[in-house]
């Protein structure tokens, strides 16, 4: 089951969702980007949306520490590209 969390008070990040079956986290920015992050544990999803600042805690948390691959899916792009994979991997 995928679990969704919208977070209405952050300027950084607009939403994630989290596949605890395949233990995969997206991370939707403000800006519209997404990034899948891979082999992340449940604590870390729930963590993430008790935190009091969900910013500071993907920083110290998620962003540097699991791999990660950013998603085609801006707002701004046509239905045509929504969902496609960029191919590159990174950490960042």
């Amino acid at each position: 089951m995928v679990k969704r969390k919208e977070f209405r008070k952050s300027s950084t990040i607009h939403a994630a969702e989290y596949d605890g079956a395949r233990k995969r986290l997206d991370i939707i920015f403000a800006d519209g980007s997404c990034f899948t992050y891979f082999e992340v544990p449940d604590r870390e999803y729930e963590g993430l949306v008790k935190a009091a600042s969900v910013a500071d805690y993907f920083k110290k948390r998620i962003r540097d520490k699991y791999m990660c691959e950013e998603r085609i899916e801006r707002r701004s792009r046509s239905k045509k590209n929504a969902g496609a994979r960029k191919p590159r991997r990174t950490l960042h």
